[in-house]
């Protein structure tokens, strides 16, 4: 499909998606332990029926049965070397009903595996299992690609910079929200939204995720930061259980209720997810009937994003951008850089993030470091410590690329120059990954001296990029500033910004000042910093790049807020200056390694398992012991109620699970350093457990990541893995005698699996007690099967594991 007619036609229409396959091939008699995808091949008659129903129902897309049809996924049954047949089948069946009439949209999901530091997978890996099967789906002749289900925004692009290169219609982006309107990782609507926006595809959204109640905040919030159209596929509710059958109580008429209020946020095309009928898409067609997409309010231009911080450059107070990760201007940073000493890098972004930095630049280039490789694993650590969006600073098209597969959310590229090989080097990288550029208002011949040549050298950078397919908002220029001390040389401070209001004025494009550049070499730098801070702004500078710990530098950028009527009635000047004390204490700390003065070894190992510094632990640890501290003390007293409070950081929405495996994974190799110390029978289990995640179920993600933190949690574990069957859960359990058993599900259509498994345990007569979670579980639903507890979260399935584990009946 073309796709200039798919955006031409979303302006006249709302169109509707099709719903659930998964719940309907259960009701035509899917075997459970079998993989959807396989009935492509095998009972395609089935998956015709369905496409029918939506056909006619009014759906104008039908998605494809092919959700989980990656190579690494089919993999689970054995079926990978089938994946370009299943593929292909699906959109042949599809095709089939659609009759000419609606779309044949195909359906893409994720890989059943976690990117790393979460899992296994390096970005890399994804792209090529996404590579693989987007291009078999576009030669079989899809009109457009959904991506659905999506919680990892690195995942997601993954599969969207795939999809992009293998098919040349229209692509959609859908992420799955949980409570709060995050991702399990973190991330929010707008900073989704921002991250995908920039990315070569044609639609943002949400699917899943819960009812169409909790999914309108999100379609209104993501409506405030894209131009995009926007797509909503809400679930019928969560599931319950009536009867002793797995249901879904939103009823057609919810959804058709809400439709229009979907619409009127901006909503573009609306379907169904989970537990949604032809008999929703039919109500929901009927609802929206006659109506047309409502104009948005425009998206930010420059805007910049974390993992789920965003920074709106060019628009209320000024934003400002830390400069202080730098190797070549650092010794500890250098020497962390050749020693692997990442969390020197976390402490250093947070330092910054907790001065007020908007975005920080990470640089770390210098002679004898491999940068490539030390750019990727330094963001990897801030990425785990802070959530503000990150600028990557280096000269080499490589790093940047290997970066930009790092960042989460939406990163600044630190920069070009309008020498045409660093524009073609550069440029369709930031338009592949959806990131923003910094542009130097430099030529082939060096820096201009006149602040006409400056604009010039920058309306090329602009219109090379836009050219390129990025917007105009998402191209920053530097108008260059030099050593106020060296004289004139370079056109002096003077030129500069006369240059930045020439950019400012004819470009009209979000601008980027290294303003410690200017008292380079002289004394009283701070002041020197702040004054022309202040002349800059007044010209029109977005977004300095500054010491964050100068008090100079800090004043002038909320006075300059003041003064320029960026701060109505001075609330954000007057509340700043009430917490100045506070700040005062912070900038008299300049180092850099975590260590700070006055803090004991056991608030350091403390803070080494909350910020998740592996790199730290065992050094914090022997620290501790040359002090006297028994090993066990270490691990009772420490250790463990530090990954507690980590625990109740993340119910509260705090910490992410990014930020809990990292601190899990620094426990893990504390307690392996420790374990050789215990004396025979000292350490003593606080209970075991017996987990696996039900038949017909190969998703592990989250149960891996529970066993792991009961282990941290001085809990024995025996993990038998996912797609167990009842019998395998039963002899581990007479095998390994735990006091819990475990059981996990992540998808609707194995919740009914969960209550079978729940049934047969009890009528065995086991003793245990039985702990379930899941994406899609709930605590109605673990209450109604007769579980005896449930975790939401890995947090809170630790806390039940306690509870359980010292009131089971097969205790001791």
């Amino acid at each position: 499909m073309d796709r200039n007619a798919f955006h031409r036609r979303l302006r006249d229409e709302i169109l509707i998606l099709d719903g659930a396959m998964g719940s309907l091939l259960q009701e035509w008699g899917l075997p459970v332990g079998t993989a959807p995808e396989e009935w492509n091949l095998t009972n395609p008659d089935a998956l015709t029926d369905i496409h029918n129903l939506y056909v006619a129902s009014g759906a104008d897309m039908i998605l494809t049965n092919t959700f989980g049809a990656s190579r690494i996924k089919l993999g689970n049954f054995g079926l990978e070397g089938k994946m370009r047949e299943i593929n292909e089948a699906a959109v042949r069946v599809a095709r089939k009903a659609a009759r000419g009439g609606a779309w044949v949209a195909a359906s893409v999901g994720p890989l059943g595996e976690n990117l790393h530091p979460l899992g296994k997978l390096s970005f890399d890996d994804a792209f090529n299992a996404y590579a693989e099967q987007t291009r078999a789906l576009a030669d079989a002749g899809v009109d457009v690609i959904v991506l659905e289900t999506f919680d990892d925004l690195r995942m997601v692009k993954a599969a969207a910079i795939a999809s992009r290169e293998s098919f040349k219609g229209p692509v959609i982006a859908l992420m799955t929200f949980g409570q709060g309107m995050l991702t399990v990782t973190g991330a929010g609507p707008e900073a989704a939204a921002l991250a995908l926006g920039d990315l070569d595809i044609d639609g943002v959204g949400a699917n899943c995720s819960a009812g169409p109640e909790e999914m309108l905040p999100v379609a209104e919030r993501m409506a405030r930061c894209t131009d995009l159209p926007l797509v909503m596929e809400p679930n019928a509710g969560l599931p319950v259980l009536r009867s002793g059958k797995t249901v879904f109580p939103g009823s057609p008429a919810l959804l058709a209720r809400y439709a229009p209020r979907f619409a009127a946020a901006g909503v573009n095309i609306v379907g169904g997810c989970c537990g949604t009928t032809p008999k929703h898409i039919s109500a929901i067609r009927k609802a929206v009937k006659g109506m047309r997409p409502q104009p948005r309010a425009a998206a930010p231009a420059s805007a910049l994003s974390g993992r789920s911080r965003v920074t709106v450059v060019g628009s209320g107070p000024a934003a400002f951008m830390g400069e202080r990760i730098n190797p070549t201007a650092n010794p500890d940073l250098k020497e962390a850089a050749r020693h692997g000493k990442w969390s020197v890098f976390a402490n250093e972004a947070k330092r910054q993030a907790e001065a007020g930095a908007d975005v920080i630049d990470v640089n770390v280039g210098g002679h004898g470091i491999r940068e490539a490789e030390t750019m990727c694993r330094a963001l990897a650590a801030i990425q785990g410590r802070v959530d503000v969006p990150l600028c990557i600073d280096t000269s080499d098209p490589a790093v940047v690329e290997a970066a930009l597969k790092e960042i989460e959310g939406k990163a600044l590229i630190n920069s070009v120059t309008a020498d045409e090989s660093r524009l073609r080097a550069v440029l369709p990288l930031a338009r592949k990954y959806g990131a923003s550029v910094i542009g130097l208002a430099l030529d082939e011949k060096g820096i201009p001296d006149s602040a006409r040549g400056r604009l010039e050298a920058a309306r090329r950078i602009v219109n090379f990029a836009v050219s390129a397919g990025m917007k105009r908002g998402s191209v920053f220029i530097d108008p260059l500033v030099m050593a106020a001390g060296a004289g004139t040389a370079g056109g002096g401070a003077a030129v500069s910004l006369e240059a930045l209001s020439m950019i400012k004025e004819e470009l009209n494009v979000a601008t980027v000042m290294g303003v410690s550049n200017v008292s380079h070499g002289l004394p009283g730098r701070g002041a020197v910093n702040a004054h022309f801070l202040l002349m800059a702004l007044s010209r029109g500078l977005d977004l300095p790049m500054v010491d964050p710990f100068s008090p100079e530098v800090r004043a002038a950028l909320r006075s300059a807020d003041l003064l320029l009527g960026r701060d109505p009635y001075a609330r954000r000047f007057l509340s700043i200056r009430a917490a100045a004390g506070v700040r005062r204490k912070r900038r008299g700390s300049g180092h850099l390694k975590g260590v700070k003065p006055g803090k004991s070894s056991r608030d350091l190992l403390r803070e080494a398992v909350i910020e998740g510094a592996e790199d730290a632990i065992v050094e914090r640890i022997k620290r501790l012991l040359d002090e006297g501290t028994a090993p066990l003390e270490v691990t009772q007293k420490i250790l463990v109620p530090a990954l507690e409070e980590v625990g109740v950081l993340f119910n509260r929405k705090q910490f992410f699970l990014p930020q809990m495996v990292l601190s899990a994974e620094a426990v893990q190799k504390g307690f392996r350093f420790l374990k050789a110390m215990f004396k025979p029978g000292e350490f003593k289990s606080r209970g075991k457990i017996v987990i696996a995640t039900v038949r017909g179920d190969i998703h592990e993600i989250g149960k891996n990541i529970v066993a792991a933190i009961l282990e941290n949690h001085g809990f024995e574990v025996a993990d038998i893995g996912k797609d167990a069957p009842v019998e395998k859960i039963i002899e581990a359990a007479n095998r390994e005698k735990p006091d819990v058993i475990g059981l996990s599900a992540l998808m609707t259509t194995t919740m009914i699996e969960m209550e079978k498994t729940v049934a047969l345990l009890r009528k065995e007569g086991l003793p245990q007690r039985i702990l379930v979670g899941g994406a899609v579980v709930t605590r109605q639903f673990a209450d109604d099967i007769g579980a005896d507890g449930f975790g939401a979260d890995a947090a809170e399935a630790v806390s039940e594991m306690r509870r359980l584990a010292a009131n089971s009946p097969a205790a001791g």
